[in-house]
């Protein structure tokens, strides 16, 4: 089997587990917000996303950096791949001290329409941190408590993200062998890193995308639509 398929069956039996451990993705945004790239009104990060960054280091960035050490083997690092991107496969590889490394785009691309089922069959409560717009009733799995995220997490993160972060350390720290799904942008991975850092006793998942459908109740990616051609594409180191 592909390993991009196969890292997937990995990590979907890892949910399912009792087993407690981080999935923390790097792809095009993240990496240019560690390089201090512009990313514009014309890219998918502001047109869909709702973000965007100016030509230096922001506050996001800086902390996206520090996420890059972890070294523990329930640390996994999802990074974008040689055929996704090469230059931030380059960028990323070299940074991260581990080989817990997998996929960035494990949930979707080809592997979309399997992460979907997975969703409609899963059945354990979860803990979701996501977009403000995110309503219970939306999702086909059963939620304990919504964590919303405003839009234009880089501008918010300036001024509010040690508040932000500090209430959910708070409210996570006693908490033991629960599972969060986070998609909150670049910033998943600062959550990610800082929730794990101080309870290390849960699972925490940057699910990215793959739930959009539910979050904002419309398809917005191209691969979402299994007659693209994303809807085929298979990532490899």
């Amino acid at each position: 089997m592909n390993k991009f398929y196969e890292d997937f069956e990995y990590f979907i039996q890892l949910i399912k587990s009792n087993k407690n451990f981080a999935y923390a993705r790097y792809a095009d945004g993240e990496v240019a917000l560690k390089q201090g790239r512009y990313v514009g009104v014309n890219s998918q990060a502001y047109q869909i996303d709702n973000w965007c960054a100016p030509n230096y280091i922001t506050k996001v960035g800086e902390h996206l950096l520090k996420t890059l050490n972890h070294t523990e083997d329930t640390y996994y690092y999802a990074i974008s791949s040689k055929t996704d991107n090469l230059s931030d496969y380059e960028f990323l590889s070299n940074r991260i001290k581990t080989n817990k490394i997998t996929f960035a785009n494990l949930w979707i691309n080809a592997n979309y329409q399997k992460t979907k089922q997975f969703y409609e069959s899963y059945d354990k409560s979860v803990y979701v941190i996501c977009n403000v717009a995110a309503v219970k009733k939306l999702f086909p799995f059963n939620i304990k408590e919504i964590f919303p995220f405003p839009n234009d997490c880089i501008t918010y993160w300036e001024e509010f993200g040690n508040d932000y972060i500090n209430q959910l350390i708070d409210y996570v720290r006693n908490l033991n062998n629960e599972t969060f799904f986070i998609s909150c942008g670049p910033v998943s991975e600062i959550l990610i890193h800082e929730l794990y850092t101080i309870n290390p006793n849960n699972q925490y998942i940057d699910v990215g995308s793959s739930i959009d459908e539910y979050v904002h109740g419309r398809q917005t990616r191209p691969y979402m639509n299994p007659n693209s051609s994303f809807s085929k594409e298979i990532s490899s180191f």
